[in-house]
């Protein structure tokens, strides 16, 4: 009898399953640094998005303090004006308390270079200070004339910064954002603010310059609300010439950089803006229509024109500034005068300077066709223009409903209302007073049709009306049909303002505090007085049509030839990383 040997197998088993085990065991190993891996490539993604956020966040504080309305606003807000706190208080300027963002180029001793600081230690951030997580190692490439500093090529980060390391150079500013400065805070540590040079982008590549005619890249750049335009002529963007419409037709562009630092592992993430607001148009008339057809301007019923000025602090008045000279009227077509009484205290500008012509030129049958004679320097009729204004862009967030006024508790008259977005805004009912606090309104539509009803402004300040003009209100998206509807008793007439892009017809009855600057160059404008009791306009007209009847007197407010302050946002007319 034969037996099987199978001791030669004895612990074949043991050797494969401690081989399946190693198997087993470098898997799970592979599996655990896999997921380690994923887990720290889904950190760094998530720190890097964290870090673009945070960073584009202070692109976006710097954005908004650039506004004078903001009640933190870092530039000198327009004389006269105020901005509006959170709880609705006028903040009178000036004198200004916030540190100031200069037009300066940025030099040893001007302050023209100005920082944001944030994070969770503002104190802590040093941007001027070398060798620092902290450093603004962008500053050598924007072409400024600063103390101690090396210029390096793009895309290299600055081995230096300005050799002063304190003021005069720079200004500081404290971050208000939700947190800034506690342990919640965004990590975004600075944001830079300072006017773009020509070479400021990438100096050493000539294809990222404005223009290629300034060889050193050391000129100031402005907006033209189109494109990047050289500063030519002066110091002052607003005050360059040879633009169209003449006067301040351009803005500043802000080179704006913001750097977010994360707190834990030192990772950093750059990124620059280049910001600028979109030009206020200029109001180089009174009055001036946009059409170029017959009777774009219509006067006639004895109404009249003539100017004053409330530049000054205090403003100046109509009784102690005015005069028989300076209320031009314009048109891009014709100009038609009538009626006995009828008469323009200023000159009238035409495509073409003739008497009797139409379209363009004047219509009149009135002795010294219709201006007021005798007067220093001279009321003449000009040949000028067309001038092409731009058209305010629609309010958003705007609809065609009614807005139910109400009475909140502190509200001195019938109804007040605070800066925001509304709808279709009715006053009606005898002797009713509306009040506005001083900012920035988007409305649909806005009227006042009751005698002795009218929308006033308190405290004082400058109130803006963007009108959107939609729906069934879109043919009369504005109508102050009452002499007095209008009280404006800071006597400044860029402190009341109407933006309306539409065309339909705005009606101004006009009254003795109606100061008052219309923006509508494709709307009907009407100026009439109600009644036999004379009407009056202080301030300046934009329309497609002017019709001006009834013993209506338009004085010319001469201080809008400067142009109102721009009240929206700032464009952002580029936007990059800084790759390093």
């Amino acid at each position: 009898m034969t037996c099987c040997k199978t001791h030669g197998q004895r612990g074949v088993a043991l050797i494969m399953a401690l081989m399946l085990l190693m198997l087993l065991t470098a898997l799970a190993a592979a599996l655990v640094y896999v997921a380690n891996m994923e887990t720290a490539v889904n950190a760094n993604y998530r720190r890097e998005q964290v870090l673009y956020f945070a960073a584009k966040a202070g692109i976006e504080e710097a954005r908004d303090r650039l506004l004078w309305t903001n009640a933190t606003t870092l530039i000198t807000p327009p004389q006269g004006t105020c901005a509006v706190s959170a709880n609705h208080d006028c903040l009178r300027y000036p004198p200004v308390t916030p540190p100031l963002v200069p037009n300066d180029i940025p030099s040893g001793n001007n302050g023209g270079v100005f920082y944001i600081l944030g994070g969770t230690n503002p104190a802590a951030v040093t941007p001027w200070t070398a060798s620092t997580i902290y450093t603004d190692n962008e500053l050598c490439h924007d072409q400024y004339a600063l103390p101690g500093q090396t210029p390096e090529p793009p895309d290299v980060r600055c081995v230096d910064v300005p050799g002063i390391s304190a003021p005069p150079w720079y200004k500081t500013s404290t971050s208000n954002i939700p947190w800034a400065g506690t342990a919640t805070a965004l990590p975004y540590q600075w944001v830079r603010i300072s006017w773009k040079l020509n070479g400021s982008v990438d100096n050493n590549l000539g294809t990222r310059r404005v223009s290629s005619t300034d060889p050193t890249g050391t000129t100031p750049v402005c907006w033209d609300g189109a494109e990047e335009i050289l500063l030519s002529g002066t110091t002052d963007c607003t005050k360059m010439a040879g633009l169209t419409p003449p006067g301040p037709a351009a803005t500043p562009v802000y080179l704006v950089t913001s750097l977010a630092v994360d707190p834990t592992s030192g990772a950093r993430r750059m990124v620059q803006a280049e910001l600028a607001s979109h030009p206020s148009t200029p109001y180089i008339y009174g009055l001036y229509a946009t059409s170029p057809a017959c009777g774009a301007v219509t006067m006639s019923g004895g109404a009249t024109t003539d100017s004053y000025s409330s530049a000054g602090t205090p403003p100046g008045t109509y009784a102690g500034t005015h005069t028989s000279t300076g209320g031009d009227v314009g048109a891009a077509g014709n100009v038609n005068i009538s009626g006995g009484g009828t008469v323009v205290g200023g000159s009238i500008g035409v495509p073409t300077a003739t008497v009797g012509a139409c379209p363009a030129g004047l219509t009149t049958i009135l002795p010294n066709n219709g201006m007021v004679a005798g007067q220093t320097p001279p009321n003449s009729l000009i040949a000028a223009g067309p001038f092409v204004f731009a058209t305010p862009p629609p309010p958003s967030g705007t609809t065609n409903t009614s807005y139910n006024l109400t009475k909140p508790a502190g509200c001195p008259t019938n109804y007040c209302m605070v800066p925001g977005t509304y709808g279709d805004v009715s006053l009606s009912g005898a002797n009713k007073v509306l009040t506005l606090a001083p900012g920035v309104y988007n409305l649909n539509s806005i009227s006042v049709s009751s005698s002795g009803s009218s929308v006033q402004i308190s405290p004082p300040g400058a109130v803006v009306l963007n009108i959107a003009g939609q729906g069934t209100m879109a043919s009369a998206p504005v109508s102050f049909n009452s002499n007095g509807s209008i009280v404006n008793t800071s006597g400044i007439a860029n402190n009341f303002q109407i933006n309306y892009g539409g065309t339909g017809t705005i009606t101004l009855a006009g009254g003795s505090t109606a100061y008052a600057v219309v923006n509508a160059p494709n709307a009907t404008v009407n100026l009439s007085g109600t009644g036999n009791a004379p009407a009056a306009l202080f301030g300046a007209v934009i329309g497609s049509t002017i019709r001006m009847s009834g013993q209506f007197n338009f004085h010319y407010d001469r201080n809008t030839s400067i142009a109102p302050p721009s009240t929206g946002s700032l464009n952002e007319i580029s936007f990059r990383d800084v790759a390093y």
